[in-house]
């Protein structure tokens, strides 16, 4: 049985001793979401990860608490770069949170306010201009516009972590890296302060399966471009399912271990051997899995 962990409203049960000003709660959320353009105009073409964390953020609201919500945007490798480029500005903006911020104002039906950084003396004005009565919500800039997310780098956490009295971490699909909004900045703050989210919890509750009925079968669908990225998520499907289903970039990988040419597909040459391995211990332990046939 998976154990359960410490959510939102253990969070904010902790947080009753604020008598003179309500607490910020710094939320992790995924709001990568698809883009569609027409010029510099950005249009949200699926919000289904915005919808997923508004029970969390509710949640903090409805407790008289602000939420700092923090989020990634795609691969912005030019920004990063910080060179002063025509290229470099189009991605800040066709990367940037802004539209995320103004389809969550829609959404919870009150004003959200943006965050220019997520860091920095920018995101500490607009933290400082969060009422003390508690009930706002702010989103800040992307965060990977820095590398120092990617990295975990320390003072990139220590800047997130400063802005808040509380972390909840509510993105499932970045919670298996260790970067600095989902692994740095939990662990510079009293675990009494940090939960996860409601999405998250629901998740975890999904991959449960110590209460399967006898000659059930449970499957689990796998995806993304890196077997490296993925490998703590497989090895541990592996041990729980009877049958794991490989998709995505990271099939090509387990292919070519299977000995078969994958030709200019993307392969990670130096998981290969890895990826023999979790094909020998599926095959040892009865489990099945499973690879694109048309690859």
């Amino acid at each position: 049985m998976v154990l359960r962990k410490r959510n939102v409203f253990d969070v904010l049960d902790s947080l009753n001793d604020q008598p003179t000003k309500a607490a910020n709660v710094l939320i992790r959320v995924d709001f990568n979401v698809p883009m569609s353009f027409n010029g510099d105009q950005g249009t949200i073409t699926d919000d289904s990860r915005i919808r997923a964390a508004l029970p969390t953020i509710k949640a903090v609201i409805d407790a008289k608490c602000n939420a700092i919500l923090v989020s990634h945007m795609g691969r912005p490798k030019l920004v990063q770069k910080g060179e002063d480029t025509k290229e470099t500005k189009t991605q800040k903006h066709q990367l940037s949170l802004r539209p995320a911020s103004e389809r969550l104002s829609k959404l919870l039906g009150k004003p959200v306010g943006f965050g220019e950084d997520c860091i920095g003396d920018t995101a500490k004005a607009a933290v400082a201009e969060l009422p003390k009565e508690g009930g706002s919500v702010l989103l800040l800039e992307n965060l990977r516009f820095y590398k120092a997310e990617e990295k975990n780098e320390v003072d990139f956490a220590k800047s997130l972590a400063s802005l808040a009295d509380a972390y909840v971490n509510d993105a499932f699909g970045t919670s298996h890296r260790a970067h600095a909004s989902v692994a740095g900045v939990p662990a510079l703050m009293n675990v009494e302060v940090c939960g996860l989210g409601l999405l998250v919890s629901s998740e975890l509750a999904y991959l449960d399966f110590s209460s399967k009925a006898e000659g059930e079968i449970i499957a689990a669908i796998i995806g993304g471009s890196k077997v490296s990225t993925k490998l703590p998520v497989i090895k541990g499907l592996l041990k729980q399912v009877d049958m794991l289903i490989l998709g995505g970039g990271l099939a090509f990988t387990f292919i070519k271990a299977k000995g078969i040419p994958v030709g200019n597909s993307l392969v990670e040459d130096s998981m290969t051997d890895t990826a023999k391995e979790i094909l020998e211990y599926a095959e040892e332990h009865g489990k099945t899995l499973v690879i694109p046939v048309d690859a």
